[in-house]
């Protein structure tokens, strides 16, 4: 079967491209897009295809970077083909943002196709990587930890700027796509840092893909079977993954994912990952971030749920982290809080903040009833009170005599037998009279009881009602 025959064959099986379509093609200059043009152009009659080709300077090589341009320029111009040319500072660009030279490059040009398929109204863009560059893909990606569909490496086509970016040379190598263009009289440019063993991909190149080449000289369809066959079960799986985590998400904000531990531990092993991996993805996406699915950050948080310690801290790359506690595990990008000692005077009546919310006093409601009241507040009588009240952060060694019980507790034990998140329990609130004796412990436990409903009704008692702040409150089982 020829050359033609083959990328043909792989475009139909794929559905890539069908008659009337609009193409942008990136083209560098190089053996790879060079053959990419070429071919395309040929099929333009046969298939009525309206071609338009991208040209990116990333002006990192001087003068040859520039000769790249002019040399696809001129090629399109003796065919009649419309170009785009473009030019972008990779190198500012990663001073400016902190990434590395291959990152940027690859964005701008990416941003650059995606401009030129708007001018151009494109249904795809079509790239020229082809075989070899799937295995290296491949092959970088295992070794660096990759999970997921990213282990798939380079896909057929997905969705780009309104349109679909699709590579035709998937099932071609690259001394198919060099004999392509030796036969068609083309004689591309070169880029010297190809093979520099500075960038991994050249070592990859260079080192491994020989050895795979010698052992089977079709490996490329070997590994690109498996990349179709990963990108179809990690579809499926996936699937699966998303209906199941609406039963494991307790909350879900732009930065913060709260799971219940024992709903994830329920479903199988290999959707817990899954989950896990989309929980990933959105929480890195809602910074524009790009994630690092690598499975060690996946593995290290299923030993944290696993773990049989009912609290637990993870960090994963990027300033997001997991925070186990009990039941929960919340997944986020989250604040410290503000756990500083403080210690306040509450006034009666009136309004007192404090830095995990505020607590109201002021005269009881009339409906007010002692069998409907919650932990979220407290009556009190001033005149047979200690005044003045205070609220301040709980301390190691507070003790509390909860109405009812003749002895007193420790607040650390009430803590832990009611399950307060431990990243919860410095900041956590405590009421005491001017004694210095815990009166209350704002939504756990009250140490005095309700005054006498006549001292109620003479209106002369207060009720103090606690309002955590979002961020207290949200975290809390």
């Amino acid at each position: 079967m020829t050359f033609e025959e083959q990328v043909t064959q792989f475009i139909e099986r794929h559905r890539l491209i069908h008659r009337g379509m609009r193409i942008v093609a990136g083209v560098s200059g190089g053996a790879d897009s060079m053959a990419l043009l070429c071919f395309l152009h040929s099929r333009r009659t046969e298939w009525d295809l309206q071609l338009a080709v991208c040209s990116v300077d990333h002006r990192l090589r001087g003068a040859a970077s520039t000769q790249d341009v002019r040399f696809v320029s001129d090629y399109c111009r003796k065919r009649g083909i419309p170009f785009y040319p473009r030019s972008a500072d990779v190198a500012g660009y990663c001073r400016n943002h902190h990434v590395g030279i291959e990152a940027g490059a690859r964005l701008l040009r990416y941003q650059a196709f995606a401009e030129v398929m708007q001018l151009f109204r494109a249904d795809a863009l079509a790239l020229a990587h082809h075989g070899d560059d799937q295995i290296e893909t491949m092959l970088m990606r295992e070794t660096r930890g990759s999970a997921g569909p990213a282990r798939a490496g380079i896909p057929v086509s997905r969705t780009f700027a309104g349109g679909r970016l699709i590579r035709p040379f998937l099932c071609q190598t690259k001394k198919d796509l060099t004999d392509y263009c030796e036969r068609n009289g083309i004689q591309p440019r070169t880029d010297a840092t190809n093979c520099s063993d500075s960038h991994t991909r050249n070592r990859f190149r260079n080192s491994v893909l020989p050895f795979l080449k010698k052992e089977n000289p079709l490996v490329h369809l070997k590994f690109q079977y498996e990349s179709e066959r990963i990108t179809e079960d990690e579809r499926f799986l996936g699937e699966l993954a998303e209906k199941a985590l609406k039963t494991v998400i307790l909350q879900k904000e732009p930065e913060l994912v709260k799971i219940s531990t024992s709903a994830l531990l329920s479903v199988s092993l290999p959707l817990q990952r899954r989950m896990i991996h989309l929980i990933l993805n959105y929480l890195y996406t809602s910074r524009q971030m790009p994630p690092l699915h690598q499975t060690i950050h996946i593995e290290n948080f299923m030993k944290l749920i696993r773990s049989d310690r009912a609290s637990g801290e993870l960090c994963f790359p990027g300033g997001l982290s997991a925070r186990k506690s009990y039941t929960f595990c919340v997944m986020g990008f989250l604040r410290q809080k503000d756990d500083s000692e403080y210690d306040r005077l509450i006034r009666l009546p009136g309004t007192t903040a404090f830095p995990r919310g505020f607590i109201k006093a002021g005269p009881v409601p009339a409906d007010f009833s002692r069998t409907a009241a919650g932990p979220d507040c407290l009556v009190i009588d001033p005149d047979n009170m200690v005044l003045p009240l205070r609220i301040r952060n709980w301390r190691s060694g507070d003790r509390i005599r909860p109405n009812g019980l003749v002895h007193a507790q420790k607040v650390g034990r009430i803590f832990i037998n009611e399950k307060v998140a431990r990243d919860q329990r410095t900041g956590w609130p405590v009421v005491a009279d001017g004694d210095g004796r815990i009166i209350w412990l704002p939504l756990l436990r009250r140490a005095i009881n309700f005054p006498p409903e006549t001292a109620i009704l003479k209106k002369t008692c207060l009720m103090l009602v606690i309002q955590p702040s979002e961020d207290f409150g949200r975290i809390q089982e």
